[in-house]
């Protein structure tokens, strides 16, 4: 009796152990298959980092919520470079129902790879091997300068000039507006007139920056050429406490 009374205890164990089992998988097949039919509007979209939801398509209006690394939204109503994001699972397609706007430069689309050609991932880019960090990062840093210049051999170069040593995080986006971003924490200081340089470039055709007056975080987005594969070749020159960011193309 006591043997039976162990075997049926067991069956029950393992009854539940396999229920459990099939509703887990259940539930991340109708997760996964939320996400794979929810673009009947809009393109399921993922933040890069972590990134604030605005009220407005401004990064001077009130933080409305952040999305985490990888969590998908529906983007869609693209304007002045910020997308109104939505819930998944959203079915009306009205910007009333957005959970607010998220600058577009940080999503991106992991669907598929980009048709017209890659972007950064490079020789050892700066995103996959940036330069070693100092102590120092967690103090203020000033952008004196950014500028733009075409070497002999046709190499293009991104200067910024810092007040101290400071290297930026670097990460590229590909798609048919490839981009690559730069990202400055805790910034001091940021000319309103390095807002956009038109540099008349092969490769970087125009160079915005802007800063978050509430994060004191600054962002400098490269526009890069699409249909091109690029080398990203990061250095800083700390003498003249200069950041340089070398492309060139892959042959």
């Amino acid at each position: 009796m006591k043997n039976l009374h162990c075997g049926l205890l067991l069956v029950l164990v393992m009854v539940a152990f396999v229920a459990t089992v099939s509703e887990s998988r259940a539930s991340e097949g109708k997760s996964a298959n939320v996400i794979s039919t929810a673009a009947e509007w809009g393109t399921i979209m993922y933040p890069k980092p972590n990134t604030n939801i605005r009220t407005k398509r401004s990064l001077s209006s009130e933080i409305n919520g952040q999305l985490k690394t990888g969590q998908p939204v529906k983007a869609d109503f693209l304007r002045d470079d910020w997308y109104a994001v939505f819930d998944v699972t959203q079915k009306q397609r009205d910007e009333k129902m957005a959970l607010g706007y998220v600058y577009a430069p940080l999503l991106i689309d992991k669907r598929g790879p980009n048709s017209t050609g890659s972007t950064v991932p490079e020789e050892k880019s700066a995103a996959a091997a940036p330069l070693q960090k100092m102590e120092t990062d967690g103090l203020a840093v000033g952008v004196k300068n950014i500028t733009f210049k075409i070497g002999e051999d046709g190499k293009e170069f991104l200067l910024i000039e810092f007040d101290r040593y400071y290297t930026p995080t670097v990460f590229g986006i590909q798609g048919q507006d490839p981009i690559i971003i730069l990202e400055i924490k805790n910034v001091s200081l940021l000319r309103e007139e390095l807002a956009a340089i038109n540099t008349g470039g092969n490769f970087i055709r125009l160079v915005r920056s802007s800063m978050d007056p509430q994060t004191r975080s600054a962002l400098i987005v490269l526009n890069m050429a699409p249909e091109k594969d690029y080398f990203v070749r990061p250095a800083f020159y700390k003498k003249e406490n200069m950041y340089s960011l070398e492309i060139s193309q892959k042959k």
